[in-house]
């Protein structure tokens, strides 16, 4: 790459200049002479649900072979999602297509210019510049602005001071705030990095991976989030609420520091993570537990037509055709025998049933976990902690761009045997209570048929005693300290991605 090359590159930046994309058939062989750059598909994004099907294309016209699934161009978090058809990015214009092919050759000062630079962007793909076959950049972000309203019917009383905290809390917040950065290095080399904030939290990095990939296989290392719950794999943005049930939030896996390997097909995919624990890089709710090693497993198997594509979105368009995906995973850490780890063993395991059509969608999750410690002796008194939760939530469309839907979700009273030493995140502070969740709510897409940009309201009541319960306080997640009583909430969301 030239010194002109690189200044077009910035040009082109700055000035925002785009050029149309044009579908081709992956398998079409290209004209002698243009180089190849990547399609939409083989972008290196975490999360590919960033790339919208067109509503026109809903339905699979022309299904790939299962041989032809290749993990090689899914440099994901959550490879189980087919985007669209391949894009090929040129820079002809729609005239220069329809002149003769022949033309006789003359060198001009284009020539001189080396690789030219591509440039796209749009709601589906966000911002990508190509370079040459190999080096591309994408780059994508969310931005999610609420305004909130918490009431509890018997707020806690601080032991200290003697004084009852109010009932209500409100106010406007940013529940989240992201940029995310995929380049390719090369067809099977892939580098990914997330910065941002959450509510009540600091800007730092959230995700930082390398992925090499080749066929159907797919080797992570860095910090990155394993796949363990279904509705962690989900983006913010395409949850059917405003954030996520109170089952992700006592289990969320957070991001962890390690290796994954992946084996996808279309209809079957698992995951294998070895790393250092839950939450040891970034959680958006809960405490890190690091540990001397930890293991995750996740396998999965779709039905219909698409396979196991499109399950880790919630949002299904009029148009999309009938699913299912049944998945389970496993999760085991023990740690306390090096410094700077905690002294327990965790075993979680998960089982999740996702339904979708045209229209609607369902996801059914149980889990199951226990906490003891690594290492009892005699001085320390042995505990047992085991906490269990389920969630069933669901969406429909009424109109082509809007969605209600409903949750039911039940955290379950942690049953603990024994006397827990204090440093032990989750552990309740008070007499044990389960708890549950019931919640309705609406979304506007504002962009007809794209769900980027959408103004969403939610209402939630929570029926227990949240300290006692495993589910923690959380600004994220409206969810505010409560030893007695109940509370709900009331939430009001616009949300934009690109």
């Amino acid at each position: 790459m030239n010194v002109r090359a690189i200044s077009v590159m910035l040009l082109a930046l700055v000035l925002g200049v785009g050029v149309r994309t044009s579908a081709q058939d992956g398998g079409t062989e290209e004209p002698k002479g243009e180089t190849r750059n990547p399609p939409a598909h083989e972008l290196p994004v975490e999360d590919p649900t960033i790339h919208r099907e067109p509503r026109e294309e809903l339905l699979d016209k022309d299904a790939e072979d299962e041989a032809e699934q290749t993990t090689s161009v899914l440099p994901v978090e959550d490879p189980t999602l087919k985007t669209e058809d391949p894009v090929e990015l040129t820079s002809e214009s729609e005239s220069e297509k329809e002149e003769p092919a022949e033309k006789p050759e003359k060198k001009s000062e284009e020539d001189d210019w080396g690789q030219k630079v591509k440039v796209a962007y749009g709601y589906q793909s966000g911002l990508l510049v190509a370079v040459d076959d190999w080096f591309y950049i994408v780059l994508s972000g969310l931005a999610q602005a609420r305004y909130s309203v918490n009431y509890r019917t018997k707020p806690p009383t601080d032991a200290m001071t003697g004084v009852r905290e109010k009932q209500v809390t409100q106010g406007f917040d940013v529940a989240r705030a992201r940029f995310q950065l995929g380049i390719g290095l090369t067809q099977f080399v892939a580098l990914y990095m997330r910065i941002g904030v959450v509510s009540g939290g600091d800007f730092a990095f959230q995700r930082a991976f390398i992925d090499l990939k080749w066929k159907y296989f797919r080797l992570r290392a860095g910090l990155f989030m394993n796949e363990l719950i279904a509705e962690s794999l989900i983006n913010p943005n395409d949850l059917l609420f405003n954030d996520y049930s109170i089952l992700e939030n006592v289990f969320n896996p957070g991001s962890s520091k390690g290796v994954m390997f992946t084996y996808l097909r279309k209809r079957f995919s698992i995951n294998l993570g070895y790393s250092d624990g839950l939450r040891t890089g970034f959680a958006e709710i809960g405490a890190p537990q690091r540990a001397d090693f930890a293991v995750t497993l996740r396998t999965q198997y779709g039905w219909g037509e698409r396979g196991l594509s499109g399950f880790n979105r919630l949002v299904a368009r009029r148009g999309t055709p009938i699913g299912i995906r049944l998945g389970a995973s496993m999760h085991y850490q023990d740690g306390g025998r090096s410094q700077g780890t905690t002294d327990v063993k965790v075993a979680l395991g998960t089982i999740d049933l996702s339904v979708r059509g045209s229209g609607w969608s369902l996801l059914c999750s149980a889990t199951a976990g226990q906490d003891a410690p690594a290492n009892a002796n005699p001085v320390t008194e042995s505990f047992e902690v085991v906490s269990g939760a389920v969630s069933l939530m669901g969406g429909y469309f009424v109109l082509d761009d809007l969605q209600v839907f409903a949750q039911y979700a039940f955290v379950g009273k942690p049953k603990i045997q024994g006397e827990p030493p204090p440093i032990i995140p989750g552990i309740p502070t008070s007499e044990p209570s389960s708890m549950q969740s019931f919640g309705v709510g609406m979304t506007y897409f504002v962009i007809p048929g794209y769900d980027n940009v959408k103004l969403s309201t939610d209402f939630q009541y929570l029926l227990g005693r949240q300290m006692g319960s495993s589910v923690p306080a959380s600004s994220l997640n409206d969810i505010a300290p409560n030893d007695d009583g109940s509370q709900f909430f009331w939430r009001i969301q616009i949300s934009a991605a690109f």
